[in-house]
Parts: structure tokens; C-alpha cells; sequence
């Protein structure tokens, strides 16, 4: 028979300890893991808002590059109306302005659709109006200055003007002489 060696003694284990230490380690581990989760979370949050904010900036950035371009094509878009009888010349501004209109739609800015539209103030900037026969009251008559959207949003409004009804037209007549009346009466 072999004599116990004093190694071989058996030491009480303090499982209730033990399982009240795996508990702790747990929910350690799942807190960590919780934490983990969260700081993915918010990198992934903090990564879309660079981005947006990062494509806000290139939008601004081109269209206030754009903009004096628009100011070019517009001068451009007179000589071409006002003509020459150069036609060499003519073809030239024309040749640019196309080269102009095609740069714009690469860069991602299109016109705003005027002529027999209806008026949209988000859109179109009226600086008149005129009698409207032919066309129902609130339809842009005419487009004094092309506007441009650059990815659905305004770039420039275009500067148009806007058919109005005779009762409109009448009204108003009214309201300037009522108003020259009062002012009359006041000494002004």
C-alpha cells in the first residue's frame, strides 16, 4: 500500500465562491462585449456623419464654383441672341457656350424647367408680372434668366415672369389708386 503523499490532501473548493466568481467574470465579459458593440456603433455613426458632411462640403464647394460660371453662360447666351454678322465669331460662341452647357450637365447641374411651367417659388424668382390671356394665371410667360439645380437642389433661381388674371390686374390697379388717394390726403 502506497503512503498518501501530504500533496494528496484534499482541500475543501468553495463552489458557492466559485460560481459567484464565474457569474462576475460573465458579466464582465458581457459588459465588455456591450461596450464593444456601443464603441462600433458610435464609429459607425461618427463614419456616415464625415460622410455626409464630407459630400455637403463637395456640393458647396461646386456650386460656388459653379455659380460665376452660370453668370458667364448667361452673357454668352445674350451675345448669341444679339448675333453678328461675323459668323466665324458666331460659331465660336457658340462652339463655347455648348462646351459651358455640357460641363454644367457633367458636373451635375441642370436647368430649371421655366417656359409654360407653373410658378414655383421655390424655383423661380418672379420679377413681374404680365396680363395673361393665352396662359392660366401662375404660368412663367417668360424666363428672363435661366436658374440651375446641381443635384435636385437650387443653384440658381430662375428670374421670370409670371401670367396674372385681369381681376388680378384690375385689383391691383385699385389697391395704387386707393394708396396715391391716401397719400394725397396725407401730404405725402
Amino acid at each position: 500500500m502506497a503512503e498518501a503523499s501530504p500533496n494528496d490532501e484534499t482541500t475543501p473548493i468553495d463552489v458557492p465562491a466559485l460560481e459567484r466568481r464565474i457569474m462576475g467574470l460573465e458579466q464582465t465579459l458581457a459588459d465588455e462585449h456591450q461596450g464593444r458593440l456601443r464603441a462600433l456603433a458610435d464609429f459607425e455613426n461618427y463614419r456616415r456623419r464625415i460622410e455626409r458632411e464630407a459630400g455637403a462640403a463637395r456640393r458647396a464647394g461646386r456650386s460656388d464654383a459653379l455659380r460665376p460660371v452660370l453668370g458667364i453662360l448667361d452673357n454668352l447666351e445674350r451675345a448669341l441672341a444679339t448675333g453678328s454678322t461675323d459668323l466665324v465669331f458666331l460659331r465660336g460662341v457658340e462652339a463655347i457656350t455648348e462646351q459651358l452647357r455640357r460641363m454644367l450637365k457633367g458636373l451635375g447641374a441642370e436647368p430649371i424647367p421655366g417656359l409654360g411651367t407653373s410658378f414655383d417659388p421655390r424655383l423661380h424668382e418672379a420679377v413681374g408680372t404680365v396680363p395673361g390671356a393665352a396662359q392660366s394665371p401662375g404660368t412663367v410667360v417668360a424666363e428672363l434668366r435661366r436658374g440651375y439645380l446641381l443635384d435636385g437642389e437650387v443653384l440658381r433661381p430662375s428670374q421670370v415672369l409670371v401670367a396674372r388674371s385681369a381681376a388680378d390686374i384690375e385689383e391691383q390697379g385699385r389697391d395704387d389708386l386707393s394708396m396715391a388717394d391716401d397719400q394725397r390726403e396725407s401730404g405725402s
